[in-house]
């Protein structure tokens, strides 16, 4: 039986998005939406029903469900279907299919010279001084072999360019404590061929708005609340519940899809102001050869990240597009180093947004999901790609070994914050960077396995040490098989389990509404941003 909210239904107060910003069109009525402010009163006085079900919150089945798990879920959320359900709520389906989407986002890998798609955006639109490719302002690897996937079918089950679901995932840990939004929900994809050197992963990591936001995070308890029971339900049942949460929503409790354009977008302008999106992420090393006059050339792991907007297209057509974006919580990684250009500004006020970090890094706690990068998250530090290579280790930029120059303003610096703060005796400069590194994607993927983070902390390693040709979890944590990294089943899931039942203990009542509550977290932190539930975004 579908979860609803222990009042009535809520479907017809669902607002439309009315602003500019938004990818939906006003007249879609599965547009995230939000309740008047009015209404939080009554939400209030009517939500006391405990849980309708006993819970059996089952980690495999609450918070990660696989190929391996249950195909029958991954049957129902082909990568086709994702996509034309994301052209269909954009309001774009009489200009594009679902093929054309696809394969105009992966012609960003080609140089504008010789992309199949003129009018789509390619890696050597930007070019810094230096004549160098550019994202953000920094340097990119520009162009690379997946872009020949502009002329694949990643719907065909029998292309080895075939996109298979892999998993979805429950973040509800990654909920701000005010409720702005309710988490984020993701789809996992591989390519079918997975070869040691053909391998190319896809997540769309929708943020899910709270249609109730006035009422902060307690609105959230039907999605818990859903992801709690799906181990009662057997396999048909959970499919069911999925799909429809991905693809309809919670109607009855007032939220829209997950899978809508605007919850992955820049940013949306609704009732509530302002607020930040999901996105889309990639995993990728399809062997590329690199281009000789590129600095980033190379048989690189990379991930990269991008947002869905709108364009025109040469007709006047609207266009829905997947656009690269800035990789978030990776700053670039020569900031930490001597080699980046003094006449940008950059450089020195990433020292001064750094050291606002390193309270954060040095927490005394021994879990490593406790471990934030604060000030250096901002877009203007934002590399343009993660890559899985040892000179994006910030802790090897900092401090170099084979007697190369360190950052000796930047490392004593830190030193001065960690006596300040009183923890110099537990942490070094070259400990707060590996913190740093922790936050990144090529950390949390591969760099940071199994290093020390100082106060005898480690990094946990993804799978037990064993030779790097024989590492079956090499850069992934999710494998093309459905299997889970170690780290993920040991150190992960174990922490967002925690902060489900958590939650659900929190809301036992039912109450579905606390505006006082979700006050008084915004309240607290000011301008600052507000502390998620214990998620951290990069694992």
């Amino acid at each position: 039986m579908p979860l609803h909210l222990s009042r009535s239904p809520l479907a017809a107060a669902v607002m439309c998005l009315a602003a500019s910003a938004s990818l939906a069109a006003c007249g879609d009525a599965s547009a995230p939406g939000e309740l008047p402010a009015d209404d939080a009163e009554e939400l209030a006085a009517e939500g006391a029903q405990a849980l309708s079900a006993p819970l059996d919150i089952d980690t495999q089945r609450s918070l990660i469900l696989t190929k391996a798990t249950d195909p029958l879920v991954m049957s129902r959320l082909p990568l086709q279907r994702v996509l034309d359900q994301l052209i269909l709520r954009a309001g774009t389906g009489a200009q594009q299919t679902a093929l054309d989407l696809y394969r105009r986002w992966w012609d960003f890998y080609n140089l504008s010279s010789t992309a199949q798609f003129p009018d789509a955006v390619h890696c050597d639109d930007q070019t810094g001084s230096d004549g160098f490719r550019t994202l953000n302002g920094f340097r990119i690897a520009c162009p690379r072999r997946e872009g020949r996937l502009a002329t694949s079918d990643p719907f065909d089950p029998d292309s080895p360019d075939f996109m298979e679901p892999l998993a979805v995932v429950n973040r509800l840990d990654l909920a701000p404590q005010d409720g702005a939004h309710c988490g984020e929900y993701r789809i996992v994809y591989g390519k079918k061929s997975a070869g040691q050197a053909d391998r190319n992963l896809i997540i769309f990591e929708a943020q899910l708005q709270n249609p109730h936001p006035e009422c902060g995070v307690a609105a959230c308890l039907p999605v818990a609340e859903l992801w709690a029971r799906l181990p009662t339900l057997d396999a048909a049942q959970r499919a069911e519940e999925l799909e429809r949460f991905f693809t309809v929503g919670l109607v009855e409790a007032g939220f829209g899809p997950v899978l809508h354009p605007d919850n992955f977008a820049d940013a949306v302008h609704g009732p509530a102001g302002r607020r930040g999106t999901g996105q889309i992420r990639t995993n990728q090393f399809m062997g590329n050869p690199g281009a000789p006059d590129q600095v980033q050339a190379g048989q690189d792991w990379q991930l990269h990240d991008f947002k869905l907007a709108k364009t025109v297209g040469p007709s006047g057509e609207p266009r829905l597009y997947i656009k690269p974006v800035p990789v978030k919580e990776n700053p670039f990684a020569e900031l930490f180093g001597t080699n980046f250009d003094p006449d940008d500004p950059r450089g020195a006020s990433f020292m001064d947004d750094f050291i606002e970090s390193v309270d954060k890094l040095t927490t005394l706690s021994p879990d490593i999901n406790d471990i934030q990068l604060k000030g250096s998250t901002q877009d203007l530090y934002n590399a343009g790609e993660s890559i899985v290579r040892s000179d994006n280790d910030y802790a090897l930029q900092l401090d170099p070994p084979f007697n190369f120059p360190p950052n000796i303003e930047l490392r004593d610096r830190i030193q001065a914050e960690l006596v300040r703060l009183g923890r110099d005796t537990l942490f070094s400069p070259v400990d707060v960077a590996a913190r740093a590194t922790t936050q990144s994607c090529a950390g949390c993927h591969q760099l940071s396995d199994g290093a020390s983070l100082g106060n005898g902390v480690t990094w946990p390693r993804k799978e037990p040490e064993k030779p790097v040709d024989e590492q079956e979890f090499r850069f992934v944590h999710v494998r093309e098989d459905g299997e889970l990294s170690q780290a993920l089943t040991h150190s992960f899931l174990p922490h967002r389990d925690g902060i489900l039942k958590a939650f659900l203990a929190a809301h036992a009542d039912g109450n579905t509404c606390s505006p006082a509550t979700a006050a008084a977290a915004s309240a607290a932190h000011g301008d600052e941003p507000v502390p998620t539930l214990g998620g951290v975004t990069t694992h």
